[in-house]
């Protein structure tokens, strides 16, 4: 009786002493971005993420529309550093915004202009 009672305080102060998956997460900065992107260009346009030498495809924005992309914090390397790309789509060309860095949780707006070499770039 007594090796039972032990064995169940054991149990309740390890699980007691337990965190939530999230809470690490989070307390480890694996939080996800935003990228939010308005799209006045007159044709849809493809959203990747250029890291650590590799290309991933965000999302599609259609034309004359905006629309929010999650990016994930497993998408960033050791390099800490990234480039936004828009692709129209069906056409030739492609428009790729300056290096930044991240930090998880940040928030980027992107706004594509119809001549898409004008489009700006904001990260908060």
């Amino acid at each position: 009786m007594r090796n039972w009672l032990a064995f169940s305080m054991i149990v309740g102060i390890l699980a007691g002493c337990a965190r939530h998956k999230g809470d690490i997460d989070n307390f480890q900065g694996n939080m996800d971005s935003t990228v939010h992107v308005e799209n006045h260009y007159w044709g849809d346009v493809d959203v990747f993420v250029l890291h650590d030498g590799t290309r991933t495809r965000l999302g599609m924005v259609t034309a004359a529309t905006d629309q929010t992309l999650t990016l994930s914090s497993r998408l960033i390397g050791s390099a800490g550093s990234l480039q936004l790309e828009a692709h129209a789509v069906g056409m030739l060309g492609t428009l790729e915004s300056e290096t930044f860095g991240y930090r998880p949780g940040m928030q980027i707006n992107w706004t594509l202009e119809s001549n898409m070499s004008r489009a700006t770039l904001s990260i908060y």
